[in-house]
């Protein structure tokens, strides 16, 4: 997270208005200097820092990382989400032997609730950044109170990069991943200061996320070989499964965990976070009757949050701390070290010519798509000439089975 400075402009009666209506994020005894971000916004905690008030109705993603004395160093990003309720106010206290954002007893945060709509803790309230809301709001639309209740950690647990321990869904897959990964796991969150050791973090009360288990494959008992190659080459059926089996025919849910994904790994800093994002979209970019048959409503949101996501990453879109500047939120050239060095070029490639074949059946997702061969032409010239790529080391390349 890197802080930078905005303003909210507002005259009395319109604050007043959003403080009424909006909700708040009330943080007590959070030690100075630690950092605290929440949406795309991030804080370097002062001596009045309480929390953030106005904000929108719906869901919001806080993250932090504890400092050492001064704030020279900085531990593991910690995470958590939350859904926030029109004129809620959420408390949470900081818990200094665990180094985490905890929940208070009913009562005491009644008591602290109170306080709030008395206006007691308005001098350390930071005003929620409404310009980048419009954002936040497309990068979260489908994050619902049960799909945060699914895929958060157990028993109100935040998530951390310190508790994801499977080697199969964290394992660096290229040159640019190994460098991300070699750089989270060091301690600082990126573009932190470096030097010397970082702050020791503890697991109590940190968990991992719930992910959905995606299938790598396709094969069944009985499948011939060129059924093994043809289910491969289009995994609708694999797709299928997963909508029926792990979101009860929700589309939404595979969409909510998309967001959830992207968001826990980009601000969260988490690498299962960015290993489901893959597999999700190794998934869906690998259909071919899917986006062309009665999953084309699917498909045309799918690919509208995804270009959201990737307009994040690219630095295009203006008014929030994060993006603005070209660099991606983490600190590091998104475009230029993941992008570039990412399986997304192949899947694309594959996908777009897959609809291109599909003639009149790819009508409705073909706005959609256009947006995102522009948007990558653009930001990253890429022309997705299908000759070209290769599908050598590519571990989402289809399997070809031999007869």
């Amino acid at each position: 997270m890197s802080p930078t400075p905005y303003s909210v402009q507002l005259d009395a009666d319109t604050a007043r208005r959003y403080v009424e209506t909006g909700a708040t994020m009330l943080l007590l005894d959070v030690p100075e200097h630690t950092v605290v971000g929440i949406d795309q916004q991030s804080f370097v905690v002062g001596p009045k820092f309480c929390g953030v008030k106005m904000l929108p109705p719906g869901p919001h993603m806080i993250s932090y990382n504890a400092a050492s004395s001064g704030g020279a160093e900085l531990a593991p990003t910690t995470s958590f989400f939350v859904h926030a309720p029109a004129r809620s106010v959420l408390v949470r206290r900081w818990d200094a032997r665990a180094e985490l954002l905890a929940e208070l007893e009913k009562e005491e945060a009644e008591r602290y609730t109170a306080g709030v709509r008395r206006f007691d803790f308005d001098f350390g309230l930071a005003p929620y950044n409404l310009a980048s809301y419009a954002q936040w709001r497309a990068l979260s639309e489908y994050l619902t109170p049960a799909v945060l209740e699914r895929l958060s950690p157990v028993q109100g647990a935040h998530f951390s990069i310190t508790a994801e321990a499977d080697p199969t869904l964290t394992a660096p897959r290229s040159a640019a991943e190994a460098r991300l990964a070699a750089q989270l796991a060091g301690g600082a969150p990126p573009g932190a200061a470096s030097g010397g050791e970082c702050v020791a973090g503890n697991e109590l009360g940190v968990g991992r996320c719930r992910h959905t288990r995606l299938p790598r494959l396709v094969k069944a008992p009985g499948m011939t070989a060129a059924e093994l190659t043809a289910a491969n080459l289009d995994r609708s059926a694999a797709l299928e499964e997963v909508l029926a089996q792990a979101y009860g025919g929700d589309e939404a849910g595979l969409l909510g965990e998309l967001q959830f994904a992207f968001l826990a790994f980009l601000m969260g800093h988490s690498l299962e976070g960015y290993a489901q994002w893959k597999a999700l979209l190794a998934l869906a970019l690998s259909c071919e009757a899917a986006p062309l048959g009665s999953r084309s409503q699917l498909y045309r949101r799918l690919l509208s949050a995804l270009a959201c996501q990737l307009a994040l990453c690219l630095g295009l879109q203006s008014g929030s701390g994060l993006g603005s500047s070209g660099a991606g939120p983490l600190g590091l050239p998104i475009a230029e070290e993941l992008l570039a060095d990412s399986f997304l070029r192949r899947l694309f490639a594959r996908f777009f010519e897959a609809v291109r074949e599909g003639g009149p059946r790819g009508a409705p997702v073909q706005a959609e798509v256009d947006a995102l061969r522009r948007l990558l032409a653009e930001r990253l010239g890429w022309d997705f000439d299908a000759s070209e790529l290769g599908d050598e080391d590519n571990e989402d390349a289809p399997v070809v089975v031999e007869l």
